[in-house]
C-alpha cells in the first residue's frame, strides 16, 4: 500500500529570509537556531529567562546564533524576516502578537523542519498515547530494516536531524497541539490522530481550538498521503469524515477497538485485525490495556500504509518493550506491584491506567492542575481502588471532586486523606495499606511542574523510591 512522499516537498528557505528570530531556548528552539545559523542565516535566539535559568546553553555551541536572554519585547522584531516559535511559547505573548500584526511569518519548529528536511514524515498526534505510538511506529520501521528517526515531542528536536539526512529515511514524529499551532505548509506522508479529550485548556481555552490545532496536521495532505483516525472517538471520527470528504484530500483509514463499522483495522477483544488482512493475538503483545490496543492499531495502520511488510509489523508488536513512564513496571515488593505512569498528566490518561489496573489499586494523584474535572476519576476509583494518595498543588481540587461525587451523586467514593504531601510520603502511605496482589499506581492526572521539572523527573523519582524499597527488603 506504499505511496511515496510527494515530489513537491519544499526544501530550503527563500533567499530573502536572512534574519530569523527564534523564540524560546528550549530543546527545539536551540536545535532550530543551530540549524538556521549553519545555513548562513543571521539568527537571534530569544528567551524571557535570564542566563542563570538557562543552564547548559553555551553560546559557542549555537554555531553562530546569538543568544538574547531576558525580557522579550516587540523591539526584537526589527529587521526580522521570520520568527520560529518553540512549543512552550504561547501564541498570545506580546512578541508573537506583534509579529502577526506587522506581517512577520510565524512558524513552529515542525514547519521549519518540513521546509528544510528532505525526507517523508509519518506524524502522530492525540491527547494520550502519542509517545507510545510514535516509539512503536519507529520500532516497526527498525524491525523492517527501513531507516527511520524518531523525533519531536517524544524528546528529540525534529530539526536536530538535519545533518546527513537522506530522502530514504522516514521521520517518525510525535507532534503536540503546541507544535501544530503554527504550521502552514506542513504535510506528512502519513498522519494519525489517536484521540481527543480535554487537555491543555489552560492554554487553548476551548476544545474547538484544541481540535483545530490537531486538525492542522491533515489540512494540506493530498491524494497520495494517508490520514488515520480513531473511529471510536466522536471528535476524531468527525474530523476523519471531514477529511475524507475533502476533494483532493488524503486516503482516510479508520481503526476501532469497539467493533465500530467502517474500520480498516480493529480489535475484537482477543485479536488485533490489521490493515490488509493480517492478525495478531493480543496476548502476544507486551503492551497492556485497551488504550494500548488503540496505540497498536494506530501505529500498525500507518506502518502498513507506508509499505512496511506485515511480517515486520507483527514482529514489532510482539517485541516492543514499551516506553518509560507509561504504565512502566517499577518492581514488585512484598507481593505488591508498583507501576509508573507519570505520563498520565490528564484525567483521561489516568482513567486508562485504571482500566489497565482495575482492582486492588492504590492510586497516587496530584500535581499542577490543568483546569481538569476530577469527578470521573473519583467515580472510577469507587469501583476498584483501595486507597487514594494525594500530592502537590491540585490535592484540594481533587479532594473536593471526590466529595462532590459522594454528596451530589450519592456514590461511596474511596476515602481521600485530609492532607497531602510529596511522592515519598504517598508511597510510604501506600506501602502501609497495600497487601500482596495489590498495585500501587502513579497516574497523577496532573502536570508535574509544581514539584518537578517534568513528568520524566517525577517518574524517575518514583522508580528510585521503589528501588530503595526493594533494596531494604534484600
Amino acid at each position: 500500500m506504499h505511496r511515496d512522499c510527494a515530489g513537491d516537498h519544499p526544501v530550503g528557505l527563500r533567499a530573502d529570509v536572512r534574519r530569523v528570530l527564534v523564540a524560546g531556548a528550549g530543546r527545539s528552539g536551540v536545535a532550530a537556531a543551530i540549524l538556521l545559523a549553519g545555513l548562513g542565516r543571521e539568527v537571534v535566539l530569544s528567551d524571557r529567562r535570564g542566563l542563570a535559568e538557562l543552564p547548559g546553553i553555551e553560546p559557542a555551541l549555537l554555531a553562530g546564533a546569538r543568544l538574547l536572554p531576558g525580557p522579550q519585547s516587540p523591539d526584537q522584531l526589527e529587521a526580522v524576516d521570520l520568527l520560529v516559535k518553540s512549543p512552550g511559547v504561547p501564541a498570545e505573548v506580546p512578541l508573537l502578537t506583534a509579529a502577526h500584526h506587522v506581517g512577520i511569518p510565524v512558524w513552529s519548529e515542525a514547519e521549519l523542519a518540513y521546509a528544510l528536511l528532505p525526507a517523508p514524515f509519518s506524524a502522530v498526534t492525540g491527547t494520550n498515547g502519542k509517545t507510545t505510538t510514535t516509539a512503536l511506529l519507529g520500532h516497526m520501521f527498525k524491525t523492517a530494516g527501513h531507516p527511520a528517526l524518531v523525533l519531536g515531542n517524544i524528546g528529540t528536536a525534529i530539526t536536530s536531524a538535519a545533518r546527513g539526512l537522506g530522502p530514504e529515511c522516514e521521520l517518525v514524529v510525535e507532534l503536540s497541539s503546541f507544535q501544530l499551532e503554527d504550521v502552514h505548509e506542513f504535510r506528512p506522508a502519513a498522519g494519525v490522530l489517536l484521540n481527543l479529550t480535554p487537555d491543555h485548556l489552560d492554554r487553548h481555552g476551548t476544545m474547538e481550538r484544541y481540535l483545530a490545532c490537531k486538525a492542522n496536521m491533515f489540512a494540506r495532505q493530498r491524494s497520495d498521503d494517508w490520514a488515520v483516525f480513531n473511529l471510536d472517538d466522536p471528535a476524531v471520527a468527525g474530523l476523519g469524515r471531514e477529511v475524507a470528504a475533502r476533494e483532493g484530500g488524503p486516503a482516510v483509514l479508520f481503526f476501532s477497538t469497539l467493533g465500530s463499522p467502517g474500520a480498516a483495522a480493529w480489535f475484537d477483544g482477543v485479536t488485533l485485525h490489521l490493515l490488509g488482512g493480517g492478525g495478531i493475538p493480543a496476548d502476544s503483545i507486551p503492551l497492556r490495556g485497551r488504550h494500548n490496543m488503540e496505540n497498536c492499531l494506530g501505529a500498525s495502520t500507518v506502518a502498513l500504509a507506508r509499505g512496511l511488510p506485515s511480517q515486520a509489523v507483527e514482529e514489532a508488536l510482539r517485541t516492543f518493550p514499551g516506553v518509560p513512564h507509561r504504565l512502566q513496571p517499577a518492581g514488585v515488593v512484598d507481593g505488591v506491584a508498583y507501576v509508573n505512569d507519570s505520563k498520565a498528566t490528564n484525567v483521561e490518561a489516568t482513567l486508562k491506567a485504571l482500566d489497565a489496573y482495575p482492582t486492588g489499586t492504590h492510586l497516587i494523584l496530584g500535581g499542577r492542575d490543568k483546569a481538569s474535572d476530577y469527578r470521573p476519576v473519583a467515580r472510577a476509583c469507587a469501583v476498584g481502588c483501595r486507597s487514594v494518595l494525594l500530592i502537590g498543588e491540585a490535592a484540594p481540587l481533587i479532594r473536593a471532586a471526590f466529595e462532590r461525587v459522594r454528596v451530589e451523586e450519592g456514590m461511596e467514593t474511596v476515602p481521600v486523606p485530609s492532607d497531602e504531601g510529596d511522592l515519598e510520603r504517598a508511597v510510604a502511605d501506600a506501602v502501609a495499606s497495600a497487601t500482596p496482589g495489590d498495585t500501587v499506581l502513579l497516574a497523577p492526572a496532573c502536570a508535574s511542574f509544581d514539584q518537578y521539572s517534568d513528568f520524566e523527573e517525577r517518574g524517575a523519582h518514583f522508580m528510585q523510591i521503589v528501588q530503595r524499597l526493594r533494596a531494604d527488603r534484600e
